[in-house]
């Protein structure tokens, strides 16, 4: 296991194989779910001395929590908004009236139960077995799906209440499963096990970090793709159980990732003084790996991974193209399409699939153009590269094409090109990871670059707010021993 930052290609046919001249990634990640389906793929990284990550597939469990109890946590939901409207902003800690605090708890119970009853150990042993199968570099362990799902049913800390001691249970039965994971307990287990942790905010994943670190575990990792999925907006945070005031709201799901990680690692090398190996689970937003990348260095194993390149090039309702000049960036599709139609800033980009595509399918701008003119000039939605739009015939890269084959043919070169973007700046940041101060720097210039670039203004104040707090937790560990390979 080579150590740097890493982004984990998903395995895939497409991610592995990518074409003459596309250097593979370093590191792929491999659910057991689909671990039978691309054998063949596994023993190919393996015997390339790639590094193979064995995911538990829990993702259907998680599902399947929050599907449970959907119903209780809306009426709750209901109830806070209603307080708030008396209280005229978001509830901070300790805002809520005692009665709805209590039933927020007694809905973490009810989580806490149902997620220890969910992993019985035959459950487990199977999806042990399978991730043994692989005979992958590093497996996530089993994980507590209380937090999680917690965080997804939108119970906050604020609106819990609940003690630290809460969350410390937790996160120990994460670990415990990744030591008796480890020992051999649910049968054998040759590979390293990364405990799967879950966390909130700052002090709950600090929190967990410390319960890790205490421990002495091969690695860790966090889920964080429920993070990604929150659509609210927040206009505060707390830390070491204080109000930190943010002036203005702005989106959470860039915030919580800030939070997360920085206080885990906080929390890690609290513990134990070292720098965790470690795996973010779900994140492929471009910005967002060079501010993950700043908590890792050059000795030290740090990834992430993420379905999100496949899914903006292909299966998502709006297409995107991702970049990583003027900076790390999502570009959605339909506004590249309208940029070149209206002042000719045409989509050139040099990757091979990009290349390749243009050169079996060229665009025909003009007859795009003609169609925009004379339909008035009208802004382009995603609707507008739909299936059956002219645009989808005269730009077929940056829409969904009618033909089915054109369609996937696009869709491929889509995905290959966003794979091509995150592989840029996974080589950037393990570039500048040889010095700490030198990786800070570089990041530094790339969140000065986001801000300058033509980003959507709550997003770039979501990165204003979250690269401080992540950048404050890679200066306290700077001095961390790397967690020997």
């Amino acid at each position: 296991m080579s150590a740097g930052f890493h982004f984990v290609a998903n395995l895939k046919p497409y991610t592995l194989h990518r074409g003459r001249g596309n250097d593979r990634f370093g590191a792929y990640l491999l659910s057991v779910d689909y671990a039978r389906d691309f054998a063949d793929l596994a023993r190919d990284v393996r015997g390339g001395d790639g590094v193979l990550c064995a995911d538990n597939g829990n993702v259907d469990l998680l599902r399947a929590s929050l599907r449970t109890h959907e119903v209780a946590a809306k009426l709750l939901d209901d109830a806070r908004r209603v307080e708030e409207r008396g209280l005229g902003r978001h509830a901070r800690p300790g805002e809520l009236s005692v009665s709805l605090r209590r039933r927020f708890q007694a809905l973490a119970d009810d989580v806490r139960q149902a997620a220890e009853a969910a992993l019985e150990p035959e459950r487990v042993a199977n999806v042990v077995a399978a991730q043994e199968a692989m005979r992958a570099s590093y497996v996530i362990g089993m994980e507590d799906f209380t937090v999680s799902t917690l965080t997804g049913l939108g119970a906050e800390p604020e609106y819990l209440d609940l003690p630290q001691t809460f969350y410390a249970a937790r996160a120990s039965r994460a670990v415990q499963l990744a030591r008796e994971t480890h020992r051999g307990t649910f049968g054998p287990c040759r590979a390293q096990v990364f405990a799967g942790l879950h966390a909130a905010d700052y002090d709950t994943a600090r929190l967990a970090g410390q319960v890790a670190g205490e421990a002495d575990l091969q690695g860790i990792a966090i889920g964080l793709a429920g993070a990604l999925q929150d659509s609210t907006y927040v206009d505060f945070r707390v830390e070491d159980g204080l109000v930190v005031e943010l002036g203005s709201g702005v989106p959470r799901p860039y915030l919580r990732v800030a939070e997360i990680v920085a206080g885990l690692h906080e929390g890690f090398v609290t513990a134990c003084g070292r720098r965790p190996r470690f795996h973010a689970l779900g994140v492929g937003t471009p910005i967002l790996l060079p501010l993950l990348a700043a908590l890792g260095d050059g000795t030290t194993y740090t990834a992430t991974d993420s379905t999100a390149p496949i899914m903006d090039g292909w299966s998502a309702p709006t297409i995107s193209l991702y970049v990583d000049n003027p900076a790390p960036l999502k570009y959605k599709a339909y506004r590249v399409a309208e940029a070149w139609l209206s002042d000719d800033r045409a989509w050139d980009c040099p990757c091979p699939y990009c290349r390749g595509f243009d050169r079996a399918y060229p665009p025909r701008i003009e007859e795009a153009r003609r169609w925009w003119r004379n339909s008035g000039r009208p802004r382009l939605t995603s609707v507008s590269v739909g299936r059956a739009s002219p645009l989808s015939t005269c730009l077929p890269l940056l829409a969904n094409a009618d033909d089915p084959g054109l369609r996937l043919t696009a869709a491929m070169a889509r995905v290959g090109h966003n794979h091509w973007v995150l592989q840029r700046i996974e080589r950037a940041a393990r570039q500048h990871s040889q010095t700490p101060t030198g990786l800070l720097r570089w990041v530094d210039g790339v969140v000065a670059s986001y801000l300058a670039a033509p980003a959507a203004p709550a997003w770039k104040a979501a990165v204003s707010v979250a690269w401080p707090i992540i950048r404050r937790a890679a200066e306290r560990t700077r001095d961390a021993r790397p967690t020997p390979l």
